[in-house]
């Protein structure tokens, strides 16, 4: 009788051990996977993340070089003589542009 229960506790153990095991080793092929051969995996997502940055970071710029162009454009529109004659240095015929630093 004692044999018995020896041999059953060695069988459940022997069963939940390797039961384990290949649970265990199917994770652990599953994440190696996930992380390296898969096609979306930790590699590309940090280079997405980067470039993803990168890109917010250019659109800001790109907003605030929007918002700059705009209020030009608006000062433009109130008296456009008086901005070429500031910024391009247009002048009549008839006049001297003397340029004071």
């Amino acid at each position: 009788m004692d044999f018995r229960k020896e041999l059953e506790s060695r069988l459940k153990s022997i069963t939940i051990g390797s039961f384990l095991n290949k649970y265990a080793l199917t994770v652990i092929v599953f994440v190696i996977w996930v992380s390296f051969f898969d096609r979306y995996n930790l590699i590309n997502q940090v280079k997405l993340s980067n470039s993803v940055s990168t890109l917010q970071e250019a659109k800001a710029d790109y907003e605030r070089q929007l918002e700059e162009a705009q209020k030009e454009r608006d000062i433009i529109n109130q008296d456009i003589e008086k901005y070429a004659r500031e910024k391009y240095l247009f002048h009549k015929d008839n006049e001297k542009v003397i340029l004071i630093k």
